[in-house]
């Protein structure tokens, strides 16, 4: 009697344990607070987690991309964007958190290597898909939340609001002629939402 093919794809390796991943972002964590991003390498993000090169590959291709992780994971955007508030109070929430990161010594500075970094350069990439992406999907997400709690009026162009956010901060994030403030983000999201009243 000939076994059916499992519809399944098989696993290979082992399964990603969350307490390594936590591990490894704590300690690059740490590396960009006392150094910046020069700081952070693969040999010593794997001495001061306590694991190998390899089971940091797993998670990263590279270093510039655990340094952006953590980073994300300390501005607290994710978990403001996952609050249980409003909306339309968690998009706010998330943004100043963006912006409270970029006022720190650490935010200053990786500002400063990612304007000065050439677009193609691994820092550039980590910075647009770990950064960037992550943070416009929340934003997405959030945005839809507002339109179904009808909090906002639904944009014309999901994807073209999404760059009237975002297309800003990171303009005085690479230029550097102003800060990102609170002040400048609600000034923001008041001028692309249209909140209902």
């Amino acid at each position: 009697m000939s076994r059916q093919p499992s519809s399944a794809p098989p696993v290979r390796g082992r399964p990603r344990d969350p307490r390594t991943r936590a591990a490894i972002l704590v300690a690059a964590r740490d590396l960009l607070g006392r150094g910046g991003l020069t700081a952070v390498t693969i040999e010593a993000i794997a001495q001061k987690a306590g694991v190998s090169r390899p089971t940091i590959y797993r998670y990263w291709p590279n270093a510039p991309a655990v340094a952006m992780a953590a980073f994300l994971e300390a501005t607290g955007a994710d978990e403001a964007a996952k609050s249980p508030r409003t909306a339309l109070a968690s998009l706010r929430a998330q943004l100043h958190a963006l912006a409270d990161a970029f006022a720190a010594p650490t935010g200053r500075s990786v500002a400063a290597m990612v304007a000065a970094a050439q677009s193609e350069t691994e820092l550039a990439k980590a910075f647009r898909n770990e950064f960037i992406a992550r943070n416009r999907d929340a934003t997405r997400a959030l945005l839809e939340r507002c339109i179904a709690e009808e909090a906002i009026e639904a944009p014309d162009e999901m994807e073209l609001t999404l760059d009237l956010v975002f297309g800003p901060l990171f303009y005085r994030l690479l230029m550097g002629h102003a800060p990102i403030t609170r002040g400048f983000v609600d000034q923001l999201l008041d001028t692309v939402i249209r909140v209902r009243r």
